[in-house]
């Protein structure tokens, strides 16, 4: 088994670095969790494919990259919480060219989710991951986010790492401020979107930032509000 990584307790830009060979100066479409009008979002052969968690339900055939994430409970056999096992089996029999976990402050758990991935057929080419001080440095940088405790949702933190990484343009697909998945029938309404005001505002730090290279799903609703 290959050792685990020391979780940075310091930003680290490395991590997001790993993008840059994969996205730079190529048009990307960052696939969310939230309910389509469709089965499957409607992507061009010359974007790069970049589904955040349970998003890569939401997509056809192989994809480029898979932000998923990692958790301790992803150990085989541990008491893993019912949402976050749904979310995780939709990579079941999936191929994927890099997978980037992200982990919590605490526990080194990529090992955990990477076997989990295996015992569900998904195979991936290459891995890496992203721990809390990345990301937060990242939504400071380039999200405005001042609150430590009002983070943005993966999916917006995603767009900011393929945007930070060189993208050329950013596209948003199966994002929404409404409660609800993309891969489940069942609804609840306590299974509500955390991050609705973080995200409306690190949209439009992004769209401030890069310009047109951001649009899709919430785009125009968050610069005009």
């Amino acid at each position: 088994m290959t050792p685990t990584l020391p979780i940075a307790k310091q930003p680290d830009v490395s991590q997001i670095e790993r993008l840059r060979s994969i996205v730079a100066d190529r048009h990307c479409v960052v696939i969310g969790s939230a309910p389509l009008r469709t089965k499957y979002v409607d992507v061009d052969p010359s974007e790069v494919t970049i589904p955040v968690n349970g998003g890569i339900s939401s997509l056809q055939g192989p994809v480029d990259v898979w932000v998923v994430n990692s958790k301790a409970q992803d150990a085989l056999g541990a008491m893993i919480r019912p949402l976050h096992k749904l979310m995780i089996e939709q990579g079941r029999g999936r191929a994927v060219g890099h997978l980037m976990l992200l982990r919590g402050p605490k526990v080194a758990s990529e090992q955990l989710t990477l076997a989990a991935l295996k015992s569900m057929k998904c195979v991936y080419s290459t891995w890496s991951v992203l721990d809390k001080a990345t990301k937060r440095y990242l939504e400071g940088a380039r999200c405005d986010r001042l609150d430590d405790k009002k983070p943005c949702s993966s999916g917006v933190l995603t767009a900011a790492m393929a945007l930070y990484a060189g993208a050329a343009s950013v596209r948003l697909a199966g994002f929404s401020l409404k409660p609800g998945y993309h891969y489940t029938k069942e609804q609840p309404q306590r299974w509500w979107r955390d991050h609705v005001e973080a995200d409306k505002r690190a949209i439009q730090a992004l769209s401030c930032r890069f310009g047109g290279k951001l649009s899709g799903d919430l785009v125009a609703e968050a610069v005009a509000a």
